[in-house]
C-alpha cells in the first residue's frame, strides 16, 4: 500500500490550507493510499541556528519528523503564502529536515508534492515555486507535477470540505494520480 504524509505549513485555526490539506486527504484515501496528516505544532522546534545544532545537533522533534516522512513514499506539502513566498514556519521544518539525521534522509526516495490556498485569485502559486526551489535545493528528488493553487479561499470548499469548484475537483483528481503514479517508483 503506497504511504502518503501530509504536511500543512500553517497550524492556524481555521486555516484555509489545513482545510485544502483535508481535502487531498479525502481524495487520496478514495485511491486506498494509507495516509498521515501531520499537525507542525506537535513537532515544535526552535528557528534553525548553526550554533545550537552543534552543540546538540537536530532537535529530538526534527528528528521524529524525519523518521515519520522516512516511512512515507509521498510527501504533501501543503503550504500558505506569505510575502510571495512560504510560511516561516514551514521554511524553519525544511531547513531542520535538511541537516544530518544519520540513516534518516528524509528528502531521498519519495515522491513530493505542492499545494497551496490562497484568498486571492493567484491560490498561493508564488509560495509553490518558492517550496519547489528549497525542495531541490537540500536534495529532494522528486517534486511532481501538477502542483495546486486553490484561489479565493472563502468559496473553495463545500459544506463536507471537499473542492467546491469543478475545475479545482478536477486538478486534485490529476494532482493525486500522478502523486500515487510517483510515489509507487519508491515502494
Amino acid at each position: 500500500m503506497t504511504k502518503i504524509i501530509i504536511i500543512p505549513g500553517s497550524t492556524r485555526t481555521g486555516s484555509h490550507n489545513v482545510r485544502l490539506a483535508v481535502a487531498i486527504k479525502q481524495a487520496l484515501e478514495a485511491t486506498d493510499a494509507d495516509i498521515t496528516l501531520v499537525d507542525l505544532s506537535d513537532y515544535p522546534m526552535p528557528i534553525y541556528n548553526g550554533d545550537l545544532e552543534q552543540a546538540s545537533g537536530a532537535p529530538r522533534e526534527a528528528r521524529d519528523l524525519a523518521a515519520l516522512i522516512a516511512l512515507h513514499q509521498g510527501v504533501v506539502l501543503v503550504n500558505p503564502e506569505y510575502n510571495a513566498s512560504i510560511t516561516p514556519l514551514m521554511k524553519n521544518t525544511l531547513d531542520w529536515l535538511s541537516r544530518d539525521m544519520g540513516d534518516v534522509k528524509p528528502y531521498q526516495n519519495r515522491a513530493f508534492a505542492l499545494a497551496s490556498c490562497s484568498p486571492g485569485a493567484l491560490g498561493g502559486i508564488r509560495a509553490l515555486n518558492h517550496m519547489r526551489d528549497t525542495l531541490i535545493s537540500i536534495g529532494a528528488q522528486e517534486v511532481i507535477s501538477p502542483q495546486i493553487g486553490v484561489g479565493n479561499a472563502a468559496n473553495a470548499f463545500d459544506e463536507n470540505g471537499n473542492l467546491a469548484v469543478e475545475r479545482s475537483k478536477n486538478m486534485l483528481q490529476t494532482y493525486c494520480d500522478r502523486l500515487i503514479e510517483a510515489a509507487n517508483r519508491y515502494a
